[in-house]
């Protein structure tokens, strides 16, 4: 059987398609996502699995081990990785990880870090606001093993209320981490709170002792 040169064609460029799962959606588009901390489980390994994209822009990432500095270089381009290519970093147990977006059509970096909207740019976040959403995931398409979603915004927002730029749905390149946690970042009221607990008990026991 015989296929025509137009049918081979069609084949070869199907072939060269990245194979990419479809995106795990963010349940409050338009909103901030909540603050999230991320922390290696172990020493040894955290890598990223390139999951999917839905952004125009030409984007890539960084995965920053803020605790000893190390990072990689921007990679996993989302216009050109396959589902299931990687990219790893080293790590220890109980270090601090930062997710870095790098769009390069804007040349603007933004971070799973949020600044209350005061631009860091030495922490690689130009709009100061967080543009990463995570949530577990079983795994996927390329033999992607189970793990941690990152779903990420690359449109930085000028402010939130109302919401202007960015439309804040993190689907715009979405990749799987293993090896690592993620927890919600206490509120600065919340750290406030606790701390004047702690100076309350604390007089409290110096009163006592004081008496005694």
């Amino acid at each position: 059987m015989r296929l025509s040169l137009h049918a081979l064609a069609s084949l070869l460029a199907l072939a060269c398609i990245p194979l990419l799962a479809d995106p795990i959606p963010y349940a409050n588009v338009g909103q901030l996502a909540p603050d999230q901390s991320f922390t290696a489980t172990g020493n040894g390994i955290v890598t990223a699995y390139f999951y999917s994209s839905s952004a125009s822009n030409d984007d890539k990432i960084i995965l920053w081990d803020k605790t000893s500095g190390t990072r990689t270089v921007p990679s996993l381009d989302n216009h050109t990785s396959a589902g299931g290519s990687s990219v790893s970093l080293s790590v220890k147990a109980g270090d601090s990880l930062i997710f870095v977006f790098d769009d390069v059509t804007t040349d603007q970096y933004f971070s799973s870090v949020d600044y209350f909207g005061t631009a860091s740019p030495a922490n690689y976040n130009d709009d100061g606001y967080n543009h990463a959403y995570s949530t577990a995931s079983s795994g996927g398409v390329g033999g992607i093993p189970a793990g941690i979603y990152i779903g990420m915004e690359d449109l930085g927002a000028t402010g939130l209320k109302p919401l202007t730029l960015s439309d804040l749905d993190y689907n715009d390149d979405s990749f799987i981490v293993t090896n690592f946690t993620t927890a919600p970042t206490p509120e600065p009221s919340t750290i406030i709170l606790f701390g004047t607990g702690l100076v309350a008990a604390a007089s409290a026991l110096r009163r006592k002792f004081a008496r005694g």
